[in-house]
């Protein structure tokens, strides 16, 4: 039986709040890529189906197909870089509201969120897992609240991003 010293020295964990999100934002025909501070991600879920088959009065569960979910990203709004603001042009491109022009085509390969191993007691600054999400776009924005009965805290707003698949990068 292990000893708490050393489950302790053998134990290599994984931040939760040493993450870092990439991403590029069409809008007009220019890409711009950038990185920025959310308040909170995560790394995006996926799940695969059954397809259940009767034998001889019981079922006989047999894998279906993959399924990935919505990714959800809360963002800090800034007035430096206006990520609302992107994500609303991103929007407008694949819809636009007043000739209701639609374009399929406007989606990135190029998400991705990073997260960190951590060696022990020792960290370091690089991100060593890496999840793309392939064939990406907004699907949503939350509002952003304000009130004058929330101090101490800075405005923010959740973007719900749908995209094909995702894989290690």
């Amino acid at each position: 039986m292990a000893t708490i010293d050393a489950f302790r020295q053998g134990f290599k964990g994984v931040r939760g709040n040493r993450f870092k999100i990439t991403g590029s934002f069409p809008v007009g025909g220019i890409v711009t890529d950038m990185e920025f501070y959310a308040k909170a991600a995560s790394v995006p879920g996926s799940g695969i189906g059954i397809i259940p088959v009767g034998y001889k009065g019981r079922p006989i569960k047999f894998s279906g197909e993959r399924t990935y979910q919505d990714w959800i990203v809360q963002i800090y709004d800034s007035s430096t870089v206006d990520l609302r603001q992107k994500f609303e042009d991103w929007i407008e491109s694949m819809d636009n509201r007043n000739a209701h022009e639609v374009n399929y085509n406007i989606v990135q390969n190029s998400w991705m969120v990073e997260y960190q191993d951590m060696s022990g007691t020792q960290s370091n600054s690089t991100h060593q897992k890496k999840i793309k999400l392939r064939n990406c776009f907004p699907i949503d924005l939350s509002p952003i609240d304000l009130s004058y009965d929330t101090p101490d805290t800075f405005a923010e707003f959740t973007a719900t991003l749908t995209y094909d698949f995702w894989e290690y990068s």
